[in-house]
């Protein structure tokens, strides 16, 4: 059966703002890591952009200082001044003597200083913080497009015809992650729609006769409407049960309203896994102590948005609470 709504029901400003709550940290640290990769590729770059002249030069020494990965050319300048230069690679290479390639060097610099070619340490330094910073942009617009779509396309779903269901609230346990669901028996058979918390959830009797917008037999996305309130999904309706521990949730006649910082308590347990994640980059990368923060804040960030996309329950907030 379809039918408009009595009345206009409750706006489920709980999910609206654990959402938020779980974009603001990638959006602070995120901005935070920018600012710190753009003062660190302006140190990285101002050398090569000293470095304005260019020059072929010749290999007449390999394997000096630094740590054997030094090469000493020499070249002529613009005036015909034979010069000589220090090229600090980014790892060791065994380089013959008289192999020639062209270099960048400072024309102010007289001296005998370092100069530059393509692939060397500097030239590295400076690929690595840019790509630093294409990572970090990318984390922050999928992130914050992600979030900001389900702000805005949850909404919409009240524009859907309303249909009556029979739904029931169980508890899914999966991993470190408990969150609530509805399982709905409609007239395609039963679905599972994984679903932000609200108290109304927590007051359903089984077998609950409940208005949904969209059509939980074909539709992906619905909105089913629960004591009069709004109840988000946190994602798409499913033909099949979910994995991990399901149960049936108990119910709470007299539940009321949670703050969100429980849910913060049981959800910030992931980023702790955030510095083997850092070492696991730092490792890949070879970034080093400072790949190591930025990889690990960045992470700790992340692992605690996404159990806010992923849904609630803050009453069950451990694995033995399902039992």
């Amino acid at each position: 059966m379809t039918h408009p709504p009595a009345s206009a029901p409750r706006r489920h400003r709980r999910a609206a703002g654990q959402l938020l709550l779980g974009l603001v940290p990638v959006l602070v640290v995120g901005l935070v890591v920018l600012g710190a990769l753009a003062l660190r590729l302006g140190d990285v770059q101002a050398p090569l952009a000293a470095a304005s002249s260019t020059a072929p030069a010749t290999v007449t020494r390999s394997g000096t200082a630094p740590d054997g990965r030094g090469l000493t050319v020499t070249f002529d300048d613009a005036a015909g001044t034979e010069r000589t230069g220090t090229i600090e690679l980014d790892q060791a290479l065994d380089v013959p003597v008289g192999t020639q390639f062209p270099v960048q060097f400072d024309p102010d610099d007289p001296g005998s200083g370092t100069v530059y070619t393509d692939g060397d340490a500097a030239h590295t330094a400076v690929g690595d913080v840019v790509f630093g910073l294409v990572a970090v942009v990318s984390v922050l617009l999928v992130v914050g497009a992600l979030t900001l779509g389900r702000l805005a396309a949850r909404p919409r779903l009240r524009g859907r015809p309303a249909t009556t269901v029979t739904g029931t609230h169980v508890v899914v346990g999966r991993g470190l992650l408990v969150r609530s669901w509805l399982e709905l028996d409609t007239a395609a058979g039963l679905r599972w729609l994984p679903v932000h918390w609200a108290p109304e959830v927590d007051r359903m009797t089984p077998g609950t006769r409940l208005q949904v917008h969209g059509d939980p037999a074909r539709d992906q996305q619905v909105l089913p409407v629960v004591g009069g309130t709004e109840v988000w999904p946190s994602g798409r309706l499913r033909s099949r049960e979910p994995r991990g521990e399901v149960r049936q949730a108990p119910v709470v006649p007299d539940a009321t309203e949670l703050g969100l910082a429980r849910q913060v308590r049981a959800d910030g347990v992931l980023p702790f896994l955030s510095p083997a994640l850092g070492l696991l980059w730092a490792y890949v990368d070879g970034s080093g102590p400072r790949g190591f923060v930025v990889a690990t804040a960045l992470a700790a960030a992340v692992l605690f948005w996404v159990p806010q996309w992923l849904g609630s329950d803050p009453r069950a907030t451990s694995r033995d609470q399902l039992y």
